[in-house]
C-alpha cells in the first residue's frame, strides 16, 4: 500500500487505512450478509433491477444442478444444450471474493465432468464485453468498480475504477489476481493510465498507458454512456439505502447498456485511492465520521 500510494510524497493521513477498511467500513451496512452470499444478492437485485441483472441459470449443490432463473425439469440437459448451441457459462462460488475459483465453461462435456464433486457454485450467463473493453483485453470480462454512499443528502458516487484482466488473472480481472486498475474521471468517463498490483511486480510500482499483453491503449479510453451509467447507479443506490455503502461491479455490454455483476458490502479501497485519497473528499469524510470509521 505504501508503494502504491507513494507515501514518501503523499500525505498518509488523507488515505483511508487498510485497518479502517477491514475492521470499520465492514460495520457500516447492517444487512451485509445478503451481499456476501451472491445467490441471495442475485435474488434481491433481480427483484428490483431485473433488466440489468445477468441470468443465473443454476446453482451447483453436491454435484447436481438446481435451476434458479431457468426452471426446467432437467436443468442439466437444458444447460448442456445451451452450451452446445455456442454459448458459454461462468461458474463462480456462491460465497467468496476476489474472483477465486471462478471458471468459464465452454462445452457440455466440460460441464458434466466439472460438476461432479463440486458444491456451492452458481452458473451464470457469460456477459460479453463492449468492444472498447474487449479490444483492450479480450480474455476476461473487464468490470468497473463504483463506490456509492447514501447520506442525508441522498445518493453520491464517490469514485470509480476500471479493471482489466491480463494473462496472469484471466478469466477474471481482479486486482488481487494480478489484473490492472485504471481510475475513471467521474465527469467524463475517461480512463487514466492503469496500475498493476505491486504484489505481482516484485514490489515495484508499474503504471501502464497501454495494456502490457495486447498493446491496446488504456489511458484516454472513454466508457460509452458514462453519465447515464452514473445516474442509474445513483438511483439504484438510493433504492438500496438500507445498505448505504456499496461497491458496485458492473460491465458495459455490447449494446451500450450495463449489467450489474455483483455488489460488495466492504469494497477494497486500494484501487479506489489510486487517483486520489478517499479522505480528501469532504462529503465522504463526513460519512465515515458519522459511521465511526474515522
Amino acid at each position: 500500500t505504501a508503494v502504491l500510494h507513494n507515501f514518501d510524497e503523499n500525505d498518509v493521513n488523507l488515505y483511508l487505512s487498510n485497518f479502517s477498511r477491514i475492521f470499520r467500513t465492514s460495520q457500516i451496512n447492517q444487512y451485509s450478509d445478503m451481499l456476501w452470499n451472491k445467490l441471495s444478492c442475485h435474488f434481491m437485485l433481480q427483484s428490483l433491477f431485473k433488466d440489468v441483472v445477468p441470468v443465473v441459470i443454476a446453482a451447483v449443490s453436491r454435484g447436481k444442478l438446481v435451476g434458479i432463473d431457468i426452471q426446467e425439469k432437467d436443468i442439466l440437459t437444458w444447460t448442456c444444450e445451451y452450451l452446445q448451441s455456442g454459448h458459454r457459462v461462468f461458474a463462480k462460488p456462491i460465497e467468496g471474493s476476489k474472483g477465486k475459483n471462478a471458471k468459464v465453461i465452454s462445452t457440455a462435456d466440460e460441464l458434466r465432468k466439472w460438476i461432479v464433486g463440486n458444491d456451492g457454485y452458481m452458473l451464470c450467463e457469460l456477459i460479453e464485453s463492449h468492444p472498447y473493453s474487449s479490444e483492450i483485453f479480450p480474455h476476461s470480462l473487464n468490470t468497473i468498480r463504483i463506490l456509492s454512499i447514501v447520506d442525508d443528502s441522498g445518493p453520491y458516487i464517490v469514485a470509480a475504477v476500471h479493471r482489466f484482466g491480463n494473462k496472469d488473472s484471466a478469466p477474471v480481472d481482479n486486482w488481487s489476481s494480478g489484473g490492472l486498475a485504471a481510475p475513471i474521471d467521474l465527469d467524463s468517463g475517461i480512463l487514466s493510465e492503469a496500475t498493476m498490483n505491486p504484489v505481482f511486480t516484485s514490489g515495484d510500482l508499474k503504471r501502464c498507458k497501454t495494456h502490457p499483453d495486447t498493446g491496446a491503449v488504456i489511458e484516454g479510453a472513454v466508457i460509452p454512456n458514462w453519465p447515464q451509467v452514473c445516474r442509474s447507479i445513483a438511483r439504484m443506490a438510493e433504492q438500496l439505502a438500507f445498505l448505504p455503502y456499496l461497491g458496485w461491479d458492473i460491465a458495459i455490454a455490447p449494446d451500450g447498456g450495463f449489467r450489474v455483476v455483483e455488489i460488495n458490502s466492504n469494497t477494497d479501497i486500494n484501487i479506489l485511492q489510486i487517483a486520489k485519497p478517499l479522505l480528501s473528499d469532504e462529503r465522504l469524510r463526513r460519512f465515515y465520521e458519522f459511521h465511526r470509521v474515522i
